[in-house]
């Protein structure tokens, strides 16, 4: 996976978890949860057993990224930043 693609998987996961955020804050506050992309891979209380999780399901670290359902702040970045 190259670095513009890594980023594109980051951006689309952080997208779908804003989105989602209203739900998941009311559902499990405190919990983790992990998105490949758009996608919801899964939950966990503690953020390193949805990791491991990930990897058991064939994942590498940089195909998904894991939030903490928690109030989030206005501005948040991911890495480097692509030029058009």
């Amino acid at each position: 996976m190259t670095a513009e693609q890594r980023h594109n998987v980051s951006q689309q996961a952080l997208q779908a978890f804003l989105g989602d955020l209203p739900q998941l804050y009311h559902e499990r506050p405190g919990q983790w949860v992990a998105y490949r992309g758009r996608q919801l891979l899964g939950f966990a209380e503690v953020k390193h057993e949805l990791y491991q999780e990930c990897f058991r399901q064939g994942l590498q670290s940089e195909d998904f990224v894991v939030f903490c359902i928690e109030a989030q702040e206005t501005e948040m970045w991911l890495g480097p930043m692509f030029a058009d």
